[in-house]
């Protein structure tokens, strides 16, 4: 990929053009969210890039063909531009996206390119501005009696039309954005597909995220395990158990207090019961641990349950303080907290690797990690994936309190039995924003493939 000028220019283009307007401040995980978006871990050895030159150019490559293979013969998509042809050549950055959609259509014959006049023709994107139920119908606001409005078309809009089922995004979707609202990197290729593949699919499975406990997660995360094919809902583990489907996974990200059990003597569920009863039902779980928490003992001993301990220290202070692992050697920080990790010997973990090397994934960086312990448990199967270097050391309140080296930094435990599965990281780095914004780290391409090595998705 191509920087320098050529992102500045078009940094500056999109701070200042007038189109764009208020759609530049809205958070992009607002459209991924309503639309769902599905995507494989399409990585960076694709091709996408910025030509240098007044005109940005895209040329899409072959990876997306195994991927679109899988929704070719489930009917046809039309990619539906709500702008005219030459309005969109004429706009160097959103004839990128014209371009990239031009190819699409071009390759594969079940794909085609539309343009409609949303002024003179309102009636052409009407239907796409509203929920619709499982038999087609408007969803009816009982309170007001009118449809349920998800959707605001414009001519930045692009629609992606199948017979069953529809998506819509803004251009600033197709383009990956700083903190700022600024471009960093163009991501059509990879939208384009996701979105043909979306509205050709029939199945998705769900990602339920606890709620109550002071769980934070990166818009980053979201977008990219919606870009994973997953609807996401919020559970409450004091009121219902997460229904066990095909590929459907609990995600406990970066709590800060514990979570409960029940009480049997009184008939009580608790949150850790049905954790339990998801998973020896056959589900996964999906598990984000900041070493600086130190109160969550339930879940952690839930965690060990299925092999996973996450190390920690007694010190003065604490009987239970933060274990950090520290390796001056293979850092990206100068403070040695960055850890540049590598595949483990497991099976797993060395299949997961041939599937990064394939998608010509970058390393995966997690900082300020603790140390995992795993254990042998009857009836399921451990494995280690991401480890620090052999020069790295556990460190405690300052001081180093083991120097083994090769400390475990994510791991994963599926019960032989049922199928269901635990994927621990000691760490809320792995995917944070920075993290899996970038071509540069793996982070983002090992989200796609835990989430399908553990839940089957």
């Amino acid at each position: 990929m191509k920087r320098g000028s050529v992102f500045s220019r078009i940094k500056d283009k999109f701070h200042a053009s007038a189109r764009m307007g208020a759609a530049l401040t809205a958070v992009f995980i607002a459209a991924v969210v309503v639309v769902n978006v599905v995507i494989y871990g399409l990585a960076s050895r694709f091709g996408w890039y910025f030509a240098t030159g007044e005109v940005y150019e895209h040329t899409i490559g072959d990876a997306t063909d195994g991927y679109l293979s899988e929704v070719a013969d489930k009917g046809d998509v039309t990619i539906l531009f709500c702008d005219a042809q030459d309005a969109l050549e004429a706009d160097s950055v959103f004839n990128l996206v014209w371009q990239t959609a031009l190819q699409f259509s071009e390759k594969y014959d079940f794909i085609s390119v539309e343009n409609v006049n949303i002024y003179t023709n309102p009636e052409r994107v009407e239907p796409y501005k509203y929920q619709r139920e499982a038999d087609g119908s408007y969803t009816i606001d009982p309170e007001t009696g009118k449809r349920v409005k998800i959707n605001t078309i414009s001519t930045q809009s692009v629609i992606f039309v199948s017979d069953t089922d529809y998506a819509a995004l803004t251009m600033e979707s197709f383009f990956v954005l700083d903190s700022d609202k600024l471009i960093t990197a163009y991501n059509g290729e990879e939208v384009t597909a996701a979105m043909i593949h979306r509205v050709l699919s029939e199945n998705r499975p769900v990602a339920y995220f606890t709620t109550t406990h002071g769980e934070t997660f990166s818009t980053a995360f979201n977008t990219r395990l919606l870009f994973a094919g997953y609807t996401a809902a919020e559970v409450d583990l004091w009121q219902s158990t997460p229904e066990v489907g095909a590929g459907n996974i609990l995600v406990i990200s970066n709590p800060r207090y514990d979570f409960d059990r029940g009480d049997s003597s009184r008939g009580v569920i608790g949150e850790i019961d049905r954790i339990e009863a998801f998973l020896k039902a056959g589900g996964s779980v999906y598990v984000m641990l900041d070493p600086l928490v130190t109160g969550t003992v339930e879940l952690e001993a839930l965690l060990s349950e299925w092999g996973i301990s996450v190390m920690r220290a007694k010190t003065d202070s604490s009987e239970r303080d933060t274990v950090m692992i520290r390796d001056r050697t293979d850092s990206v920080t100068t403070d040695g907290y960055g850890l540049i990790t590598s595949f483990g010997d497991s099976a797993a973990a060395q299949t997961i690797s041939a599937e990064m090397d394939a998608a010509g994934a970058g390393r995966v960086i997690i900082r300020q990690a603790s140390p995992l312990v795993l254990s042998d448990k009857a009836g399921k199967t451990v494995s280690s994936l991401l480890v620090s270097s052999d020069s790295s050391a556990a460190y405690a309140g300052g001081a180093a309190v083991d120097s083994a080296g090769r400390y475990t930094v994510a791991a994963m435990s599926k019960d032989d039995a049922s199928g269901g599965g635990i994927f621990a990281v000691g760490s809320v780095y792995f995917t944070s924003q920075s993290a899996i914004t970038t071509n540069e780290y793996g982070n983002k391409d090992l989200v796609f493939l835990a989430f399908r090595h553990l839940s089957g998705a």
